[in-house]
């Protein structure tokens, strides 16, 4: 949480911090990811990082709007922490990809 906080605070230097955020994402119950690992997955032609913001992963798995993306193939980031969220608020894209609610 200390560099999601920093990540907000310090514009010169976020896109920077931002490589060093972790996030739970559809592709790894277990691991983290990282923005740049989430890129690198990214189907061709993805315009948008996707992401859905609950109270706990199995809240986000749940939800309609996050199975249809699944089910098309596409990756998604959950944000289960209150830090998340205001991260990705400030945060309007990374790599020139901007994030979009799922």
């Amino acid at each position: 949480a200390v560099v999601s906080t920093q990540s907000t605070g310090d514009h010169s230097n976020r896109n920077r911090l931002a490589k060093l955020l972790r996030w739970q994402s559809s592709n790894d119950a277990d691991e983290s990811t990282s923005l740049e690992s989430y890129l690198e997955r990214m189907k061709e032609k993805q315009d948008h990082i996707y992401f859905m913001s609950g109270t706990s992963r199995p809240e986000c798995e749940k939800s309609p709007f996050v199975e249809k993306l699944l089910s098309k193939g596409y990756e998604v980031l959950y944000l289960v922490d209150p830090i998340d969220e205001y991260c990705i608020q400030n945060l309007p894209e990374f790599e020139g990809k901007k994030f979009q609610n799922a």
